[in-house]
């Protein structure tokens, strides 16, 4: 059985019958294609634990996203993302989302679910001010957040 798949630049034509062949796959990483979405057959690898879509374009992430329930990192970096879906609270095994570079400047309120499962956000590199890293910080107090030096600014 594959347990790990890992593309880079370029999805291979075939992609989506392909990896329905791999019914445990537990890793997938998709980074730079210039991706401007998760493929949506990605959210059926019900196995995902570890999901990689760094150094694409994807500015929205699918509220599909919820059926990765086993999911346990989430790598987003250097994507053009403004914010997460409300739904990847559901996703009750997440220990680690990776956002440096990003646009995401709040998280959503139902993130606080996962007050005893996310152990680490990296949002270095996003520019928010001290306000948004504290607001995030009092929503997660458990999680250990990544940020760079806040700016003055309204963000």
């Amino acid at each position: 059985s594959v347990y790990r798949l890992h593309f880079k630049h370029k999805l291979p034509e075939n992609f989506n019958t392909k990896i329905t062949e791999y019914p445990h796959l537990q890793e997938l990483t998709l980074t730079g294609m210039r991706l401007k979405e998760i493929p949506p057959i990605v959210y059926s690898l019900s196995s995902l634990t570890r999901l990689n879509v760094s150094n694409n374009k994807i500015e929205e992430i699918s509220s599909d996203i919820a059926q990765l329930t086993h999911l346990e990192e989430l790598i987003i970096n250097r994507n053009y993302l403004y914010q997460l879906p409300k739904e990847v609270a559901t996703l009750k095994n997440l220990r680690y989302i990776d956002m440096w570079s990003t646009n995401v400047i709040e998280l959503p309120e139902e993130i606080a679910n996962l007050e005893n499962s996310i152990k680490i956000i990296d949002l270095r590199a996003v520019r928010m001010s001290e306000v948004r890293q504290n607001t995030m910080q009092n929503l997660l107090p458990k999680t250990k957040f990544y940020f760079s030096p806040y700016c003055n600014c309204k963000l």
